[in-house]
């Protein structure tokens, strides 16, 4: 016969050995879903980088296109017009180098700057108004030359000559106004301007500086009656239609 204790430890026996059966089915299953949790995934990588590999071939079998590299503007020649002249300090300056140059020395520009510069300053006010007299001279005669020039250019040369220096200015260049066509018909004013410059002859503000005159017949102008004001309006769009006109019959007799 079993004793009380045997008999005790056979029934927990039996009562835990579908327990641990059980434990033991899922610990199998879960490391089964696991591997193939892992095999799934591996796979997978395995298929991206497969995909990978092929479009980044597929990338490099393309032929590369080519990079568009824009043209260089075609470089226009600047007309031949007539040089500013010097000021009176560049004719002093002038003429300091060609003084060090007949001595024989060799002439360094930023030295002989300094020199000429302090020079200069040593000058009498009679002494540099020969300077600058000779320079009003030159000056003179630079606008007569430039005016002349200007009358023999025709309307495409002046198209030509602006559009390089308007781009030379958006590149930065100083000093380099448009040119105006001295043959071409004269843009006329606007209704604002065709009244200031009836006011201004009609001796209207003419008490007041240039400036007050200006801000006068700015706010006169504000206050005009409509009717007025449609006068001028009309005035310029006449004025502006006859300016068409001429300026298209302009360009066509001078291609």
């Amino acid at each position: 016969m079993f004793s009380l204790s045997a008999f005790r430890s056979a029934l927990t026996l039996s009562a835990t050995q579908p327990m641990r059966a059980m434990s033991v089915k899922a610990a199998a299953a879960s490391a089964t879903t696991t591997t193939k949790a892992k095999k799934e995934s591996t796979t997978t990588a395995k298929k991206a980088a497969s995909t990978k590999g092929k479009a980044t071939k597929k990338e490099a079998a393309k032929p590369k296109a080519k990079k568009v590299v824009p043209a260089k503007p075609k470089k226009v020649e600047a007309l031949s017009m007539p040089k500013r002249p010097s000021t009176a300090w560049g004719l002093f300056f002038v003429e300091h180098l060609d003084k060090v140059r007949a001595s024989g020395k060799a002439v360094i520009p930023t030295t002989e700057t300094v020199v000429a510069s302090a020079q200069w300053k040593q000058l009498s006010d009679a002494q540099k108004q020969v300077y600058k007299d000779k320079y009003s001279a030159n000056l003179v005669e630079f606008k007569k030359n430039t005016s002349k020039r200007l009358e023999e250019l025709t309307p495409e040369e002046f198209k030509i000559e602006n559009a390089r220096r308007q781009a030379l200015r958006a590149a930065g260049k100083r000093g380099l106004p448009s040119l105006k066509d001295p043959n071409a018909p004269k843009r006329p004013l606007s209704s604002f301007f065709s009244y200031a410059q009836d006011q201004r002859k009609e001796g209207n503000f003419t008490n007041l500086p240039i400036k007050e005159q200006a801000k006068a017949i700015a706010e006169s102008w504000s206050k005009a009656p409509e009717l007025e004001k449609s006068r001028y309006s009309e005035l310029a769009r006449e004025a502006n239609e006859k300016y068409k006109a001429e300026r298209a019959a302009y360009l066509a007799s001078n291609p």
